[in-house]
């Protein structure tokens, strides 16, 4: 299941350091429960019953569609860090001799927040989503469209 690879992924030197999308984001973790909930149920119903109806199809269905939104706008939502009002700033030398240093654990930890999920592009520093997300949003993406392949299933009664 995709909600276990690495959705986001940090890079601070030689280190990697990597969340799921149970780690990382609630919309995320709503989304791919969603999402199994919405391909169980239709599954369940065609098991038992043959023939699935409009109702469950169309909520199955809608339930896919929010899923792709929540992971595209937790996605959209990133903040890109640093900012540029920091980055257009010059920090004087000697604010720079007074950081402590931490390992890359700690520091990985203190910016990979759940639910505030920040992008950064410095040379030493790189996070963003990582290859779990594209995983979890194609399976989205594919269960609904198997859901609309196969639509309510069954035959018709003559």
């Amino acid at each position: 299941m995709s909600g276990f690879l690495p959705w986001w992924a940090m890079r601070v030197g030689t280190e990697t350091f990597v969340g799921s999308a149970w780690r990382m984001s609630s919309r995320w973790t709503v989304s791919v429960l969603l999402t199994v909930a919405a391909a169980v149920v239709w599954l369940a119903w065609r098991m038992a019953r043959a023939r699935v109806p409009v109702a469950i199809l169309l909520a199955a269905l809608a339930a896919v569609a929010v899923s792709v939104f929540l992971t595209l706008q937790q996605r959209s939502d990133v903040e890109l860090w640093p900012p540029a009002e920091v980055t257009a700033t010059p920090v004087p030398e000697f604010q720079l001799s007074a950081t402590v240093e931490v390992s890359g654990t700690e520091f990985a930890e203190s910016v990979m927040p759940r639910d505030h999920l920040r992008r950064y592009t410095d040379p030493r520093i790189e996070a963003g989503t990582s290859y779990g997300f594209w995983a979890g949003l194609a399976g989205m993406t594919l269960t609904g469209l198997a859901l609309v392949v196969a639509g309510r299933g069954g035959r018709y009664q003559s």
